[in-house]
C-alpha cells in the first residue's frame, strides 16, 4: 500500500479509538465522578490529560472547564473534537480505500459535533461520542477485507488504546493499594462489567483488577491482549526502518507475557510507563519514516 494511504488509514483507526477513549475518561473521572474540592478535581484534570495526551499544564477551573477542554476544544490535538476533525479528515483523503459507509459515519459525525454542552448533558454527550466511534468500528469490522487497509486501521486503533491505558496504569489516577480505585480504571478503560462478569464477586480486590487489566488473554482492553494485537500486526505490514522500535515494543509485550498474575499488581505502573514509552516510540517513527515518505513522481 502506498505510505499516503497507510498514513491516513493508520490515523483514521487511531483517531476513531481516541474518541473512544477520551469519552470514557471524561465520563468516568470527571463528568460522573465524585463531587470533590477544587484542588481534587484540579489535580485529576491534570492527571487525565497526561493519560489522554493533551498538552501543557491544566489550568481548568473546573469540571465543565475539563469536559471543554479535553471534549470540545477544536485547538487541542488529544481532544474529541480533534479526533472527530483528524479521523474524517483522513478518511477523505484515503476514500479510495475506505467505504463509503464509514466515510459518511464519520462526515455525519463531525457535522453534528457540538461546540457547547452544558454540563448536565456531559454524560449524554460523552455516550454519543462512544456510540457514534462503535459505529465507526463496526462498519470496518462487518465490511472490510482483512487486508492491509484492515491492518493499518486496526494497528491505529490498537496502539492507541495500548498507549492510553499504559499511560493510566501509570498514572496519579490510580492508587494501586485501592480496590475501588482500580474498579473506577476497569470502567474508565471499558472493561468494568466483563470484570465482574468473570469474577467471583465476594474476591474482588487490587491483585484480581490489575491481573485482568494487564493479564487477560480474552479481553479486548487488557494489556496483553492489546500488545498481541499490536506486535502482530506491526510484524505484517512495518517496514525494516522501524525495526529498532518494533522490536522494543516486542520486547516490552515479551516481559508482558512472562509475568504471573501475582506480579500483576506490583508491577503495574512500571509496565505501563514501559509500554506507554514503547507506543509512543513506534507511533513517531511510523510518522516521521514511514507514513511521512513522499510518493516516487514519474
Amino acid at each position: 500500500m502506498l505510505s499516503r494511504l497507510a498514513g491516513s488509514v493508520f490515523h483514521v483507526g487511531n483517531a476513531v479509538e481516541r474518541a473512544d477513549v477520551v469519552a470514557r475518561m471524561l465520563d468516568v473521572y470527571v463528568a460522573r465522578g465524585e463531587p470533590a474540592v477544587a484542588e481534587h478535581d484540579r489535580a485529576v484534570a491534570t492527571e487525565l490529560r497526561s493519560v489522554v495526551g493533551a498538552g501543557g499544564p491544566a489550568s481548568d477551573p473546573d469540571r465543565a472547564a475539563t469536559i471543554d477542554a479535553l471534549a470540545l476544544d477544536r485547538h487541542e490535538p488529544a481532544s474529541i473534537a480533534s479526533a472527530v476533525a483528524v479521523a474524517r479528515d483522513n478518511a477523505r483523503r484515503a476514500r479510495e480505500v475506505v467505504s463509503t459507509e464509514l466515510w459518511d459515519c464519520l462526515n455525519v459525525t463531525r457535522s453534528r459535533m457540538p461546540r457547547k454542552v452544558a454540563p448536565d448533558r456531559a454524560h449524554e454527550f460523552l455516550g454519543w461520542v462512544r456510540e457514534r466511534s462503535a459505529l465507526a468500528i463496526g462498519v470496518v469490522e462487518a465490511d472490510a477485507s482483512r487486508d492491509e487497509v484492515w491492518e493499518f486501521f486496526t494497528l491505529g486503533r490498537s496502539l492507541q488504546r495500548c498507549g492510553t491505558t499504559a499511560r493510566l496504569l501509570a498514572s496519579g489516577l490510580l492508587d494501586q493499594a485501592s480496590g475501588s480505585s482500580w474498579t473506577t480504571a476497569l470502567r474508565a478503560c471499558g472493561a468494568g462489567e466483563a470484570f465482574q462478569r468473570g469474577r467471583d464477586h465476594h474476591t474482588l480486590g487490587p491483585e484480581d483488577a490489575a491481573a485482568f487489566l494487564l493479564l487477560d488473554e480474552h479481553s479486548p482492553r487488557s494489556l496483553r491482549f492489546l500488545a498481541r494485537r499490536s506486535d502482530e500486526y506491526l510484524s505484517d505490514v512495518a517496514p525494516a526502518c522501524i525495526e529498532a522500535e518494533v522490536l522494543a515494543f516486542a520486547e516490552s509485550r515479551a516481559v508482558l507475557e512472562a509475568m504471573p498474575e501475582d506480579a500483576a499488581l506490583p508491577e503495574a505502573s512500571a509496565v505501563g510507563e514501559r509500554f506507554a514509552a514503547a507506543v509512543d516510540r513506534v507511533v513517531e517513527a511510523l510518522d516521521a519514516r514511514v507514513f511521512a515518505v513522499p510518493e516516487p513522481t514519474h
